[in-house]
Order: structure tokens, then sequence, then C-alpha cells
């Protein structure tokens, strides 16, 4: 008897994030995109789906630009469709509409001058759905979209071969299913697993009297640039094996793109889907405990069908679980607002007969907005995301360009408003090279710190949060059991969603501490006398006072050649708070620096006896050095891997080549500066890792005030562009 037939859909989703490493994109090519390429030349018959983020197809158009002919003559010949998306690969729900279809537009046209196609169906990013997006795409002309098995199991639905119809307000949207157990399956396991699966699918269309649709959408790296992935997939064969399988099959698995079985095929029937993503990005967006809590429940219910309704979270709470993200993604907006607001200015004044302005700079600013958008630095699950400073770095970079190229807020500048949407106004000062946003409502504290000559962030500092995979990597170092480069198991093939704890280097599990406090740069404590260098490094001390409990008033006046931000507040410190230190911060923004002055008055309260620190959170890698005078004018050089304290300080140069630059700090007076590396402990797809996220500098002086009495300091922070070596 012959097998009932079923169509299977391979869509190949090719992706490196804005600001990712040359080698990275040059490795990915070699490893994984090249040899796909070629694979499919030779296999005419194997039809497939493509989508290409804009961000990696500039480099690759750049560095490699044979992709073109060779992506160009698979169109031609009919055996690529190509799909489209954001240009940098945004997560579309958590944009403007307008960015959002401003993006997508952008990648339209892109494919147009590139292979002469205008794309109908969308790769969504991280299949991230939210029920507005027909509403915003249907405009655009997309006809289509891939979503993943979980959306459908969150709206009760069992039948996940065919394709699903969706409207918002009217607006149609055809939805495709993407099968989370092919994914499992390919190229992880034997391919038999694989036949069994189209085979048992084909059964039960078969039974429902329906064409089934099976359809494998995901990364392209899969093929070559994961872990063992290129000896497994090209020198031993496996892709070959599954090429030739699926011809030797086409009796009952007819391979096709996606639009040529919509074009042959009607809908499943209408549906209506919650928020949702595939399942492991539902379950990353929770809060880690929750998240913890969770995977015991799956692990419990792993084989009761009601285990398909434990679905998760909401991607948005990555806005939530990281505030770093949150205050990116929010910058985004803002700027995006603003650029809006500048082009109808602009447009208006041509209307009044005045002298345009250059649109084409907004529309340049634009741009660099979207570029911020790329979605990677944004979330994190078992890829790096958000850990990854040179990723969260560029997309910084890309907003300070776009405001920069687009001419808005031109020094000298002050502002207030609610950027991140957190019910309290941010104070927005900007004066020659320097830019800052400062929080009144945290002690005068800085949520950003610009450098903008150079486009660059000082404060991308990342704090250490917890992750619900460090309760696997402690259980494994408790039973050890984790697998290391010197172990016998280390060079065995391993994928991402292996139960096996595999970490670059051993005791990782050392480096798992936490931060109470969010990193920003100039955050004030009041620490008790006895607080020590590791207290700080482990996240463990317990603050008299801070920034945190302290609400300032504040007034900005600009002087003849700086721009000056008096905050003024009282720091409650104590148990119950009955202590009250009266804190006068004041900052100056000129061309050649930036000054901090500090005026303490002990107001309410017993004599203090504390230790008062100031923290400069910096973005910095490992790689930095600082140089310290002091101790009657020697230096010494200190690597930023390590936590260190050095007394007596009197000015400190930090180093870094992607700074490409130093930062020059002076103390006035001699002050202790401890220093505590940001190790954040990572899972990717190649097993747990320490990556950099910053260094936290604490500019310390004991503060020993009776009633009435005052203490003042400073800092002054210098840039001086050029080599990054310290002399």
């Amino acid at each position: 008897m012959a097998k009932p037939p079923i169509y299977f859909s391979l869509v190949l989703h090719f992706h490196q994030p804005v600001g990712n490493f040359d080698h990275v994109f040059a490795r990915a090519y070699d490893l994984a995109y090249k040899p796909l390429l070629d694979h499919l030349w030779s296999y005419p018959d194997i039809r497939v789906g493509m989508h290409f983020s804009g961000c990696l197809l500039d480099w690759l158009l750049e560095h490699r630009p044979q992709v073109h002919d060779l992506v160009d003559r698979l169109v031609r010949r009919g055996q690529v469709e190509i799909l489209t998306g954001g240009y940098y690969e945004p997560v579309l729900p958590m944009l403007r509409r307008e960015d959002a279809q401003g993006q997508v537009r952008m990648h339209i046209q892109g494919m147009q001058n590139l292979w002469s196609v205008t794309p109908t169906g969308l790769w969504l990013t991280e299949r991230v759905w939210e029920p507005h997006l027909p509403s915003w795409l249907a405009p655009l002309g997309i006809n289509y979209s891939l979503v993943d098995d979980n959306h459908l199991h969150r709206a009760g639905v069992r039948c996940l071969s065919g394709t699903w119809r969706t409207e918002d307000c009217g607006n149609p949207l055809r939805l495709l299913v993407n099968l989370k157990p092919l994914r499992r399956l390919i190229p992880w396991q034997p391919l038999d697993a694989v036949w069994n699966m189209l085979g048992d699918l084909a059964e039960q269309g078969r039974k429902l009297g329906i064409a089934p649709l099976a359809c494998l959408g995901d990364d392209a790296e899969r093929f070559g640039l994961w872990p063992r992935t290129h000896e497994h997939c090209w020198e031993q064969g496996y892709m070959r094996r599954f090429f030739d399988g699926l011809l030797e099959r086409k009796d009952w698995i007819r391979v096709v793109t996606p639009a040529e079985y919509m074009d042959r095929h009607g809908d499943q029937g209408r549906i209506y889907l919650p928020t949702a993503s595939y399942l492991e990005m539902m379950d990353w967006a929770m809060p880690s405990e929750e998240a913890a809590a969770l995977g015991q429940c799956r692990l419990t219910s792993e084989n009761q069908d009601a285990s398909r309704f434990l679905s998760g979270g909401f991607w948005r709470n990555f806005l939530v679980k990281y505030p770093e993200v949150n205050w990116l993604q929010k910058r985004g907006m803002d700027l995006s607002r603003a650029l809006d607001a500048l082009a109808d200015e602009q447009e208006n004044g041509a209307a009044g007969g005045q002298v345009p302005s250059d649109l084409t700079a907004v529309e340049r600013g634009r741009r660099r907005v979207w570029a911020s958008q790329c979605n990677c630095a944004y979330w994190h699950g078992v890829f790096g995301g958000v850990y990854l400073t040179h990723l969260r770095q560029a997309n910084a970079s890309n907003l300070l360009a776009a405001q920069e190229e687009s001419g808005l807020w031109p020094s000298p500048h002050c502002s207030s408003r609610d950027i991140d949407v957190d019910g309290t106004e941010e104070v927005h000062l900007r004066y020659g090279p320097w830019q800052m946003f400062l929080n009144p409502h945290t002690g005068g504290a800085a949520k950003e710190l610009d450098y903008l000559p150079r486009r660059l962030n000082l404060a991308t500092a990342f704090s250490r949060h917890p992750e619900p995979y460090h309760q696997a990597l402690r259980k494994a170092a408790q039973m050890g059991e984790v697998i290391t480069p010197d172990h016998p198991q280390w060079k065995e093939f391993f994928h991402i969603h292996s139960a096996e704890v595999r970490a670059k280097e051993p005791g990782l599990e050392q480096y798992l501490d936490y931060d109470r406090f969010d990193h920003l740069p100039f955050a004030d404590y009041l620490l008790t006398a006895q607080t020590s260098l590791d207290d700080l490094v482990h996240g463990s001390f317990q603050p008299l006072g801070s920034s945190w409990k302290t609400r300032m008033e504040w007034r900005v006046r600009e002087g003849e050649s700086s721009l000056n931000a008096e905050f003024e507040g009282r720091m409650p410190f104590g148990g119950d708070d009955s202590g009250k230190l009266h804190v006068e911060k004041s900052y100056r923004l000129s061309d050649d620096c930036l000054e901090i002055s500090y005026v303490l008055t002990l107001e309410q309260g017993a004599d203090l006896n504390a230790l008062w620190a100031t923290e400069l959170a910096l973005g910095l890698t490992s790689q930095c050095t600082g140089s310290w005078n002091g101790n009657g004018g020697g230096q010494e050089e200190k690597d930023l891997d390590l936590p260190w304290s050095m007394d007596d300080l009197v000015d400190v140069v930090f180093a870094c080549p992607y700074t490409k630059g130093r930062l020059l700090v002076d103390a006035t007076p001699r002050v202790t500066l401890r220093h505590v590396p940001l190790w954040a402990v990572t899972k990717s797809e190649n097993g747990f890792e320490r990556t950099p996220q910053g260094s936290a500098f604490y500019f310390c002086r004991p503060l020993r005030l009776g009633l009435g009495q005052t203490e003042r300091f400073l800092l002054r922070l210098r840039f001086e562009d050029g080599s990054c070596r310290i002399s």
C-alpha cells in the first residue's frame, strides 16, 4: 500500500547581528552558508525558502560578494523563494509601527534590487508574535508568516499540519506552522527518525482528509557553524544523505517552497493566536526563579497531554528582567519619535518658504535607529544575547550615530522627559562632546554617559543576573560531572538541547555572583567602614544608604563655556532611615572635561563613621588596562579581569582597544579605588562560559562627620582620542 503524501518545506534563515566580529561572519560563511548554497545547487529538485537579514547581507556583499551570484542562480532556477523581514532583524512587536514597517519596506526593496523578487512571506524574528501584526503587515503586501507549533498549542489547536488564517481589524495573514520536533531531529538525530515522523504526519493528514505540510524553519548556522556540525553535516555526509533521502521518497514526500504549498492548498481554518514565541524563548523571558520552577513542572508532566499548555512567559518581559535592555529599547523609541518631529519641522519649514534642511540626514539617522534595533542584544537564552558586550555597544553606538548624523539635540541641550516609561523623568544634558541622562529619583545617577565624537556609550556595564541554568552548573560541579576541554567527552558530538553540562573552563561556579543594584555611573553608596573588597565583588554588601533611596531636586544653568546641573537631596541612612545626609551633587559639562563635585553634610543622626563610595560603572572589557599615579608619584598597571584595590589614588587612566582612546579620571582629594570585574556565567551553543560585562570602579573615601560637618570631593573625567596604549 502506497504511503499517503506529505509536503515538506525547508526555510533557511541566514543571520549575523549588527556589531558582530568580522571573523564570526567569515566563519559562518565558510563553514555553513557557502557549503549549503553549493549543496543546494547540486540538488535542483530540493526547493527551499530563504531569508537573509540585511545586516548579514551588508557584510557578505562587501566581504564575500560571490554570495550574490550563488543565491541568484538558485532564484533564477526557481529553486528558492526569498522571504522578507525587518532589515536589521528586529523583534517587530518591540518597535513603533512606523519603524517596523520601515524596516520591512527597506528589506523588500533590497530583495528587489538584489534578486528582482518581491517577497510575500515574512520571516518573523524569533517567532515573536503579537495579535496586531497582521494590521502592520497587510499594507506591505505580506501574505504569510511562520509561527511555531507552540503558538497553536496556546490557542488550543491540535492539528499542526497545513496552514491557518488569522486577521486583525480585517487584515488577513496566513500562518505556516514551524514544527519543534523537526527542529530537534535535524540535523542531530538519525534520519530514520525524520522519515518516521514525516510518515506519521502523512498518515494523520490522510485520516483528516487534508494535504499535510511539515515545515522546518530555522537558522542556517545549524548546518555547519554550531559546534561540530560542519564535520557532521558536510565531512561526514549528513546533508548528502538527507537530500538523497528526500529524493528517494519523492513518491510521498513532496518538497516545496512555502508559497508553492499555499498556491495549491487552502487553510485549515481561522485561528487567533495569543502572544507567543517558541517554547524555549517564552521560558527564558520569565523571571529566573519562576523559569526554574516551570522547568521542574515540565519534567514531571513531560509525557502528559496537558504539558503542551505549559507555555511560559511573554517576550516583552525581557524588558523587566534586564533593566539595561529596557533602557536601550526605550532610547531607540525616544530617538525615533524625535526624528519624526525633526522631519515634520523640516518639511513644514520648507512648505513655509524657509530653506529646507537636509532631509536625507534624518533618513540616515532613522536607519541608524533601525540598526540599533537588531534583536540579539535584547534577550538571552541559549546564546549570548544581552551578555555579548560588543553587540550591546554596537546598538548603543548606532543610537548615538543616529543623533549626531541627523543633527538632533545640538550642544548645548537640556530637557527632561520620562524616556524609559518608569513614571519618573530623566534629565538629558549635552554639551560639547559629552551627553548624560541623569535620574533625580536615584540620587542623580547616570543612566547613560556618552562621549559623542567616538559614538561611545561608556555606561554599558551589565549587572550580573541569576539565570535558571545556573543551578544545573552548580549541581554538576558538586557531582564532578562538568565536561571541560580536558575531558575525553569534550570532542564528542554535542547539540544545544543536550542535558550534559559543558564548560569552557573549570571552576565557573565560583563566578555565580549576583548584583542587588544596577551598575550605573555616579551611583553613590554610604557603606559601613568594614565593607571589604570581597563584599563588593560578591554583591553581598548592605549599604547604610544609597542613591536608590535619595530623591533630589535639580536645576540646570548654562555657563559661559559649560552646562551645569545641580542636584540636592537628603540620603536617609541607618536601619530605620533616621539619619539624614544632605547631598549636593553637581555636574559640569565642558568641551574638555566632565566634572562631578560633592558636598556632603550630616544633617540628622549620630556622628557618622562610614565609607562613601561613588561608582563609575564602565562598559569596558577585560582587555583594558589601567595606570595609577600616587604613592609619591609612582605608577602601577592593573589588568581588569581581576578584583583589586588601590590606595591614595590621584588619577587613573582607562584604555580599551574598542574605544581607540583613553578615559582619564582625576580624584580630589585622593581616594581608594576598588575594582570589581563584572563576569557573567552564560550558556551558549558551546556550553557554559565566562563573559565580561564591564567593570565597576568604586571611588571610596572615609566619611567621618559630626552633626553639621561637611566633606567635599571632586571627580574629573577627560577623554583623549588616539592610541589606546597607556604611557
